[in-house]
This record gives structure tokens, sequence and C-alpha cells, in this order.
């Protein structure tokens, strides 16, 4: 598993995630590999969402190998109020 914090608040030696690679900063698929036959599941705000995708699409992953979900504010609710 790779993991990205924005900004970690604990290393694996305190209590975080004590397998994989961990990051610091933007996620930037450029760092990891990206295998052949991966499917990749993306979650998170739109702009996330758009810069991820592309990056992947970018470095050959097929868009049919990308699923994803949008969350976020719910801008509709706001307009509402």
């Amino acid at each position: 598993m790779t993991t990205w914090f924005l900004s970690p608040t604990e290393s694996p030696a305190e209590g975080g995630a004590a397998s994989g690679s961990e990051f610091s900063g933007f996620m930037d698929v450029s760092a990891v590999e990206l295998p052949d036959d991966a499917e990749y599941y993306l979650c998170g705000p739109l702009p996330f969402l758009k810069s991820v995708r592309s990056a992947l699409v970018a470095s050959g992953v097929p868009a049919k190998d990308i699923q994803y979900e949008v969350f976020g504010p719910d801008l509709w609710l706001a307009d509402f109020q």
C-alpha cells in the first residue's frame, strides 16, 4: 500500500501505518511504480480527482482502469441557503 500525507501527524513508529510506502506532500504518481495490470480507485474532491486521473492517464494507465468517487462540500446545498 502507498499512502500520501499532505501534513503527516504521526510516523509509523507512533502508531501510523506500518506497511507499504509513505510520502509527504501532494500525490505524485511518477514517484511510484504503476503495475500494468492494476486498477485504480480514487476518492476525494474534484480538483484532486482531475489532477491524479490526468497524471495516471499521462503515465499510460488506460482510463477504463481508473474508477473514482467525488466527495467534498455539498455545493448544491450551499446554493439553497
